[in-house]
């Protein structure tokens, strides 16, 4: 009889490499993914985009598995919690100013967890960074005649709206004309807007898509990391 422990390494070996072999292994601990997925849920997530990055977290697991970790399943948990964790906070930095989760989520973690996890991860440096991005950018929000306190209640709640928002802003972008009399006026070109897109969609996430437009123009790497974009990523969700 073959030892299900070694067909399992011979599996996660191949996964590394094999792209078929990793989607398979997905196919396989579907529920178990999902499982850890439902175990660390927040208030405001997308259990979509919640699971997706479970799936991700997982795919990160067999890259980064050591037999020397312990078992596969107890460390794939591990570092799928952890991630999921990581993205709560980074939510509430960004909706609620830096209102981080109590240290104690991760402080009794093995280091091995941490560091699938966490990485490079420094928190208190980036805090500060973000802080001060948000101060700037909340400057030139002013202009347009809102803030970021204001813009939290205005980001679209649904992944196709994001993705809708995103397009607009990426249709001004692209045209220098349209961006000049855009950033000149302190407001949307509507009229030439509405021959494309829906105006309701346009007056009713206008200052989310002023807010990419402006944050395009500037220097904000720390605020781009917490804003989810489907448009300039080009990532693949396995």
């Amino acid at each position: 009889m073959e030892d299900p422990g070694r067909e399992l390494t011979a599996q996660l070996q191949a996964a590394k490499t094999d792209k078929r072999a990793l989607n398979a292994l997905l196919r396989d601990y579907m529920p178990f993914i999902q499982k850890c997925a439902g175990a660390v849920f927040f208030k405001d997530q997308s259990k979509a985009d919640n699971l997706t990055d479970a799936m991700l977290a997982f795919a990160r697991s067999v890259q980064t598995y050591n037999p020397e970790h312990g078992a596969f399943v107890q460390y794939a948990a591990a570092v799928i919690r952890n991630r999921l964790i990581d993205n709560a906070r980074k939510e509430q930095l960004m909706h609620k100013r830096f209102a981080l989760f109590p240290a104690r989520a991760t402080e009794l973690a093995p280091s091995w967890e941490t560091d699938a996890s966490l990485e490079t991860y420094d928190r208190a440096e980036d805090e500060q960074m973000l802080r001060l991005e948000i101060e700037d950018a909340d400057k030139k929000f002013a202009l347009w005649g809102f803030s970021w306190a204001t813009l939290q209640k205005k980001c679209p709640k649904q992944e196709r709206s994001r993705r809708l928002a995103f397009y607009i802003a990426q249709t001004v972008l692209s045209d220098p004309e349209m961006l000049a009399d855009t950033l000149k006026n302190r407001q949307l070109p509507f009229s030439r807007l509405a021959e494309t897109f829906p105006r309701k969609a346009l007056e009713k996430y206008r200052q989310y898509i002023a807010a990419i437009i402006m944050l395009s123009q500037g220097d904000y790497p720390y605020i781009y990391s917490f804003i989810p974009n489907p448009l300039f990523t080009g990532e693949e969700t396995t």
